[in-house]
């Protein structure tokens, strides 16, 4: 399985890296029209017009960060967080003179702007999905996406946590809320799970930082409001 930042998955055999499916991520993507799910192939680009402003699904951050899903071999569902937001963009060509030797960032763009996806507001979301069609089975929406990874365990729980401090357990099958706790700040990094003489624990690093966090207040102002102490949290599971 591979992801691109326009919102697709392409799923792959593992021994040859023969391309079998393609299927969207999230509801709003127009960069392209569709990926063919055969050859990879992008149609209907979208390609942006120097000076001209348009519409750009899915945004800067693209559908998902770097922040990995998680695979149950139980219930053959992939577990993902997605972000939901778009750029409103007017594109002009760079001058390489003018751009610095070091650190240097260029997007091409004169005006970039964060605005609401057409379907509605700026959401996150975690999708319950079949790996290889990618249709989902159920999904939970957060109002500002979730930045860390997520957790399945051999006992049938998905655990994710958002970036207002709180940790979830839902069930991996339906995505019903069976137990969460409030940590006090964000969380970037992800769960883990071991077992020590028997007794299995969930260990949960929290803290926000990173550029994302900086980017994303452009469509969810409220983040720059959230503490981002850092702690390591750890539970152990009856």
């Amino acid at each position: 399985m591979h992801l691109n930042k326009i919102g697709y998955v392409f799923v792959m055999n593992r021994d040859n890296g023969d391309l079998k499916n393609v299927w969207r991520l999230i509801d709003n993507v127009n960069s392209v029209k569709s990926i063919d799910p055969r050859t990879g192939e992008l149609i209907g680009r979208n390609e942006p017009k120097p000076g001209e402003r348009m519409l750009l699904c899915p945004w800067l951050l693209g559908a998902r960060s770097w922040n990995h899903g998680a695979y149950s071999p139980q219930t053959g569902l992939w577990y993902t967080n997605t972000m939901e937001a778009c750029n409103e963009v007017v594109s002009k060509k760079d001058d390489p003179t003018s751009l610095k030797p070091i650190n240097a960032l260029s997007l091409g763009v004169g005006d970039l702007k964060t605005v609401a996806p057409p379907t509605g507001k700026p959401l996150g979301r975690l999708a319950a999905r079949d790996p290889v069609t990618g249709k989902m089975k159920w999904s939970v929406d957060y109002e500002i996406p979730a930045l860390g990874s997520v957790l399945t365990t051999g006992g049938g729980l998905v655990f994710n946590a958002d970036v207002d401090g709180h940790i979830y357990a839902y069930d991996a099958d339906n995505g019903s809320v069976l137990w969460q706790f409030s940590a006090g700040s964000g969380t970037r990094g992800g769960p883990i799970s071991y077992s020590i003489a028997g007794k299995q624990y969930v260990a949960v690093p929290t803290g926000l930082g990173s550029l994302a966090v900086g980017f994303m207040a452009s469509a969810f102002p409220r983040i720059k409001e959230i503490p981002a102490g850092a702690a390591l949290v750890v539970f152990a599971l009856d």
